[in-house]
């Protein structure tokens, strides 16, 4: 009687198994379809708080989604006629500076070529600028592959705000639905661990905004303060790579010290005195006072999670990596006080 129990217990597990396996691959085979739905399941969870606010003063479920929809369509059309066009300008700018920024480049090359070096130093240097140029190329070749993939994966993108529109009308259902997949006993703890989640990302994401918008709105200032082109293209560039911890503000920095340079070293200068100002205004006033310890990550966990998202997801894992990390770290905490203490 015993051994039929436990071959009855064996047989539940490898039924499992077969049917978590089965599901994975079928999963996988559907990853397109899946992805639409992951996407319009962060929208929904984006949403779900403008949306929440919004019923608090008074307005049905249907009417604050419809409303918040309203709002994000009326927003995302004053970006596309001031915002696109001037974009579109600079950016041409950009194009026509090229050849001048060329120009500089080659200027340099041979001032450096006018010292007398070492020949393993020019064969050091011969070697660096070929790395360049190849990254330079592979840079403009994944830009283009990005933007096919964009127009590639346009479905998605519109169906993404229709999926997310029902899953905020049922959110609640939905919820109810995944947390009594668990135990009685088990639910009220992950409902608990799901709101500590929810309120470090939400925390997070808000901070992180704020300051990267804080960031490339003084940085774009600076150069047009300066008389710095394409100034609205910098003060973006610099908002949107300040999203990525320690290394964003590197990378944000590099296209407006370029741009001045091609102008004048001293302009150059300026502009990297200025960017240096607001990082540390950034760093030692505005971070600390918006964002804090909310996540309570350490720094060279942030650094790993960066570089292990990059390594498995390009740009979108390092723009995710830190979210997904103070998630792990939560659940972590969770399960340590579970099952340890």
């Amino acid at each position: 009687m015993n051994l039929k129990t436990e071959f009855s217990h064996w047989h539940r597990y490898l039924l499992f198994i077969g049917v978590a396996i089965a599901a994975s691959y079928f999963l996988y085979l559907l990853q397109e379809v899946m992805l639409t739905f992951a996407w319009g399941g962060i929208l929904a969870y984006l949403l779900y708080h403008p949306v929440g606010f919004l019923q608090k003063q008074g307005l049905k479920r249907l009417y604050s989604i419809l409303a918040l929809y309203l709002i994000v369509l009326i927003a995302l059309g004053f970006i596309l006629y001031w915002g696109v066009p001037g974009l579109i300008n600079e950016a041409g700018h950009l194009l026509e500076m090229y050849p001048q920024m060329e120009a500089k480049a080659e200027q340099i090359a041979e001032e450096i070529d006018g010292y007398n070096k070492p020949p393993q130093i020019d064969k050091m240097i011969d070697s660096n600028i070929n790395k360049i140029e190849s990254t330079v190329y592979n840079g403009l070749e994944k830009f283009i592959e990005g933007i096919y993939s964009f127009f590639n994966k346009i479905f998605i993108l519109i169906l993404s705000p229709i999926l997310a529109f029902y899953i905020l009308m049922d959110w609640e259902k939905i919820r109810e639905w995944l947390l009594n997949l668990f135990s009685p006993s088990f639910r009220r703890e992950v409902r608990a661990l799901m709101v500590d989640m929810d309120r470090v990302l939400i925390e997070g994401l808000k901070g992180s905004v704020l300051i990267a918008a804080v960031v490339g709105t003084l940085v774009g200032l600076s150069a047009l303060i300066l008389g710095v082109k394409l100034p609205l293209v910098i003060g973006l560039l610099a908002g949107v790579t300040n999203l990525i911890p320690y290394f964003g503000a590197l990378i944000g920095a590099i296209p407006a010290v370029v741009i001045a340079y091609s102008e004048s070293w001293r302009l150059a200068l300026y502009q990297t005195i200025a960017i240096v100002v607001i990082q540390q205004i950034e760093s030692n006033i505005i971070t600390p006072r918006i964002l804090g310890g909310k996540l309570g990550l350490h720094p060279l966990f942030i650094i790993f999670a960066l570089l292990a998202g990059g390594n498995l997801y390009g740009i979108w894992g390092i723009l995710f990596a830190v979210p997904v990390a103070a998630m792990i770290k939560v659940t972590v905490a969770w399960l340590y006080l579970r099952y340890a203490s």
